[in-house]
């Protein structure tokens, strides 16, 4: 039955009919029914509840927020989560200053068992009310625009995927139906992907993709290739038999311009009972690649991304979480990797943001990541803007939203199209860094010409994330975009080299600005002995601290680099202790840089622990007049590494990944 069959009933029977509806993901009809109820009841707040839920799933805003303030008003203790939904509704229709006085009233004031839960929810609304408020007074130089009539139809559209200049791949929902695509339980239409063609700035009708892609009677969407474009990543959804939307990434071979028929992936990414869906592939290193996708299995809470390690062979790792600096209580969504620039952006509703979901970007690979951050006003609102994506050099790209201004069948905000977004690239300052390295005993600063550099981005919380990585070989110089207000630290290695950094910041610049920095390098000696400055232990342990990171990580480049040499990492303590006591915790300490470095790979042949106890200071312990000396103390506790020898060979790598060597140091 529709929502205009039915007249003559009783309130009772529309009651029945409008519950029927919402069970089974039909907002629109549920308020219509709903509505129709509550002109014979005006008083049945549980009808009126439902109405709210309605239109905040049929993602009608205004309309939820005005019947969540009745509920609240006349009965709040039945249902005290009406409080909660009518300042979220006011901050979804913009409305920032009294959206961030509810939150407050509501997070002191709610009682219910999921208080702390909600209390963290609340501290995170009130964030992003905050930062709106700010964004809104300092938009960004980007102009958004509505893709217009030839992609975005009386429909809902869904993620969009550039493939060069002038095509794009995007899924579409050839019905009246408006609900997000991962939520819909029962509809007519179907989500298919299509294909627009850029031919004089204009954009063509979009034409179906083939049925190798296109499975009749599946919801199909979220398409993207692989980084070498012979691989063809999507999603196909269907509901299992309890209703829940089930979904699941297949593979297609993308072979001379034609798709072969698709595979389901297996089940370590397709986990039986749980959706996995918006796939996006970058590249990793000596061919491997990354699958970032989205899966509602076990994790931070709610949906999660995920990524699975694709060796040059095709075979898939198992998952790992990306972790919590992304993953939050709440849902992220809708991942895109630029392989040029290296951004991993998302959307999320659970790190604070402008509207419902906002995008969101972070730079990094595996599970360290840059801490992310919101995309900025005007390319989030204050409703949901997802999949969001970006040309290859970032000056602008493409996103989903339901901001006013789509073709709305029914309310404003109700349903989702494609906008394409351009950034004002004679307005925004470039940052730069470019240097060269050289070799420290040469007084002709002589430049070397075969060498690598990575470049670190350093957080508040002071972690070092690998943002990208340059071979040197044809020219001197190196070469990184930065971006405004971050920290920086340029790690420069050669064969038969100690490697070395240096910082470098955009803090505070305000106009295009290139960083210099010429970085020396110190020869590899035999039975010379290196501190390693930034080694740390936990107390009286041999736990690796996380800080150590970095420093462990120029002892892998070393030992990368220079394949051949025999190490010995040495372990030093201070006087505090017995001596024996002392000697076997520097041997644990040296034993545990050695387990990190065999884990990332390097051969337990190239690798002798020492520990040395107390018996090799470099500083006094003491002051003359018998008083500690903490700074001595400092310094004694050290890690050093000393090159004792030569292999006759190269000594072939085990298959590692650095990621091994963190999630050990990590105890996982």
């Amino acid at each position: 039955m529709s929502a205009q069959e039915g007249g003559g009933l009783s309130w009772k029977n529309k009651l029945k009919i409008a519950d029927k509806f919402y069970k089974e993901g039909y907002f629109y009809d549920a308020c219509h029914y709903y509505s129709e109820v509550l002109e014979e009841q005006p008083d049945n707040m549980d009808v009126t509840y439902k109405l709210a839920e309605s239109y905040y799933l049929s993602r009608d805003y205004k309309e939820a927020n005005e019947n969540y303030k009745m509920v609240m008003d006349k009965n709040l203790v039945l249902y005290p989560m009406s409080h909660y939904k009518y300042a979220l509704t006011l901050k979804m229709t913009g409305r920032y200053p009294e959206a961030k006085e509810e939150f407050a009233k509501f997070g002191k004031s709610y009682k219910g068992a999921d208080a702390n839960l909600q209390k963290k929810r609340v501290k995170n609304e009130i964030l992003g009310c905050d930062y709106a408020l700010e964004a809104l007074g300092k938009p960004l130089n980007v102009v958004v625009i509505h893709m217009g009539n030839e992609i975005n139809a009386a429909y809902t559209e869904a993620s969009p995927m550039p493939v060069g200049a002038d095509k794009l791949i995007y899924a579409s929902l050839r019905s009246d139906t408006v609900i997000a695509f991962e939520d819909v339980k029962s509809r007519v239409g179907r989500f298919q992907l299509y294909q627009s063609v850029k031919t004089y700035n204009r954009w063509s009708q979009g034409e179906l993709l083939p049925p190798e892609v296109n499975e009749p009677g599946m919801d199909v969407a979220n398409g993207c290739y692989s980084p070498d474009k012979k691989r063809f990543f999507y999603t196909q959804c269907k509901s299992d038999k309890t209703g829940k939307m089930i979904c699941s990434i297949f593979m297609s071979d993308f072979i001379d311009g034609k798709w072969k028929k698709a595979k389901k992936l297996d089940d370590k990414i397709n986990m039986e009972g749980y959706t996995n869906t918006h796939p996006t592939v970058g590249k990793y290193k000596k061919g491997a690649q990354i699958l970032y996708f989205v899966s509602d299995r076990p994790g931070a809470g709610g949906k999660d991304i995920w990524y699975s390690e694709i060796s040059k062979d095709g075979v898939f790792k198992d998952p790992k979480n990306l972790g919590k600096k992304i993953n939050t209580i709440s849902d992220e969504l809708t991942p895109f990797y630029n392989n040029e620039s290296r951004v991993l952006y998302f959307s999320s509703n659970g790190h604070p943001g402008i509207g419902g979901y906002d995008a969101f970007s972070t730079e990094g690979r595996l599970r360290k990541w840059t801490k992310p951050e919101n995309v900025g006003y005007p390319l989030n609102s204050s409703v949901d803007d997802m999949y969001f994506v970006a040309d290859e050099d970032e000056t602008g790209g493409y996103l989903i939203s339901n901001r006013p201004g789509v073709i709305a069948l029914k309310s404003e905000t109700c349903c989702d199209d494609i906008f394409r977004y351009s950034w004002d690239t004679d307005l925004i300052p470039k940052f730069y860094l470019e240097g060269f390295a050289y070799d420290f005993d040469d007084s002709t600063t002589t430049t070397f010409m075969d060498y690598d550099v990575k470049l670190y981005q350093i957080d508040a919380d002071s972690s070092e994330i690998l943002i990208n990585e340059a071979h040197i070989v044809d020219e001197p110089l190196f070469r990184f975009k930065l971006k405004r207000d971050r920290n920086y630290k340029v790690l420069c290695s050669k064969n038969g080299y100690y490697p070395n950094d240096a910082l470098a910041s955009t803090m505070g610049l305000k106009k295009t600005t290139t960083l210099h920095r010429e970085i020396p390098l110190k020869k590899l000696e035999l039975n010379k002995t290196i501190v390693l400055k930034d080694i740390y232990y936990d107390f009286d342990k041999a736990t690796l601290r996380d800080e150590s990171t970095m420093e462990l990580e120029k002892l892998v480049d070393i030992l990368n680099v220079n394949p051949t040499i025999i190490v010995e990492l040495g372990a030093h303590t201070d006087s505090k202790g017995n001596n024996l006591y002392n000697k076997k915790l520097s041997q644990r300490r040296a034993e545990s840089v050695v387990k990190y470095l065999k884990k990332a790979g390097i051969s337990k042949e190239r690798l002798v622990a020492k520990g040395y106890g107390e018996t090799q200071f470099i500083a006094e312990n003491t002051n003359e007049d018998g008083s500690d000396n903490p700074e001595g103390r400092q310094m004694n506790r050290r890690t050093e590494i000393k090159v004792i020898g030569k292999t006759e060979i190269e000594v072939k790598k085990k298959k590692a990944t650095l990621e091994d060597a963190q999630k050990d140091a990590e105890g996982e």
